[in-house]
């Protein structure tokens, strides 16, 4: 449910702070969403990363942080589907999302430093998704 929801703090309804992790997960939690989805939501992909950026990890801190295996599965859905929806390497959706932000954009410098972690997530997601698969 977290990984379909995760954008939907891009909503006008929902835009609160500005950063789409937490204002998707406050909106959620108004509507009576469950908590971990909530969670999952509001810590997707660079969301510390960018919270920090933004002077908002107390925002952030509103909510539990999830369990690292659901935060990686979130993860991997978000950087491996593409903004048509094709499916892609989280390596090439990266670089499209630090093409489409400005250097001085805080979404590219939360993106640049949160890139090895994000990648690192992944991974462990795609062997999760071998190991489930008997592959």
């Amino acid at each position: 449910m977290g990984a379909i929801l995760r954008d939907v703090g891009y909503a006008a309804a929902a835009v609160d702070t500005g950063q789409h992790m937490i204002d998707g997960a406050r909106h959620l939690a108004l509507l009576g969403c469950a908590p971990l989805v909530c969670s999952l939501v509001a810590y997707h992909s660079s969301s510390q990363w960018e919270a920090a950026e933004l002077a908002l990890s107390l925002a952030l801190a509103q909510f539990e942080r999830p369990p690292a295996d659901l935060l990686d599965a979130i993860t991997f859905c978000d950087l491996t589907g593409g903004p048509d929806g094709e499916l892609v390497d989280a390596t090439s959706r990266l670089d499209e999302v630090l093409r489409r932000y400005a250097p001085d954009h805080v979404v590219h410098r939360a993106v640049s430093a949160a890139r090895p972690a994000l990648l690192a997530m992944v991974a462990r997601a795609e062997v999760r998704l071998a190991a489930g698969s008997g592959g």
